[in-house]
């Protein structure tokens, strides 16, 4: 795993990066850590390579909150676990799909529920891919890059992070191929990856990229049950 810890004191970063590396050797996780001291250093030449970011949220130049809000617009993946004095920005966190918050100071007990939390999302999200036919050509899509899928007369549209792909089909096919546990149905019409989440309003789901896909009432309670069992599993 490669982690960020984004922290203005020197000695508070030194000491969570400490914390991070003791867990990942007792795990036997190879683990490497880097450190930012404010937020628009982080952010400069940021590259989708991280699987996790500690944020501090009291920085000068930039505070964390609009650190994670850049940061989702060029990542909607990377997990960010919240460092901070003040329990109340919990709420605004999750505007941001926040993983977690940590309230200082943290110790190795806390650190070992985050790191363990983004060791599960980094394997469940690494290795599995669904192969579709689609414009005559046999196509690999990775599974984590499905935000969501969609059917429309009888075409079924792969929405990835970069891309969309069409191909004829069902969406009843292309769910018996994914992980139960990664998808649910919010409507008939739509199958969409829980990682991708950022929360529920009403009866809508607002996704990390700010798409916004509607729940039906028939499916509204099994969808919601869907979701809880997949927040509660980490």
């Amino acid at each position: 795993m490669r982690i960020a810890v984004v922290e203005n004191e020197e000695k508070q970063a030194k000491s969570l990066k400490k914390l991070i590396e003791t867990v990942a050797l007792r795990k036997e996780w190879e683990c490497r850590v880097d450190l930012f001291f404010n937020g628009v250093d982080f952010l400069t030449d940021y590259t989708e390579e991280y699987d996790a970011v500690f944020l501090d949220i009291e920085m000068p130049l930039m505070d964390g909150m609009e650190t994670a809000e850049r940061l989702r617009k060029k990542d909607e993946n990377v997990a960010i676990v919240f460092v901070t004095n003040m329990a109340q920005y919990a709420i605004k966190g999750y505007r941001v799909g926040a993983l977690d918050f940590l309230v200082k100071p943290v110790d190795e007990f806390d650190v070992t529920l985050e790191m363990e939390k983004i060791f599960r999302i980094s394997a469940r999200l690494a290795t599995n891919s669904v192969w579709v036919n689609a414009a005559g050509a046999l196509r690999k899509v990775v599974v984590n890059e499905i935000r969501y899928v969609e059917t429309i007369n009888h075409n079924v549209i792969l929405h990835l992070k970069n891309e969309e792909i069409s191909y004829r089909g069902t969406l009843k096919d292309i769910e018996s191929k994914l992980d139960e546990g990664l998808f649910a149905r919010p409507d008939n019409c739509y199958l969409v990856n829980m990682y991708y989440i950022r929360c529920v309003e009403g009866n809508d789901v607002r996704l990390t990229s700010g798409e916004i896909l509607h729940i039906s009432r028939p499916r509204k309670k099994a969808f919601l049950e869907k979701l809880n069992e997949y927040i509660n599993r980490g």
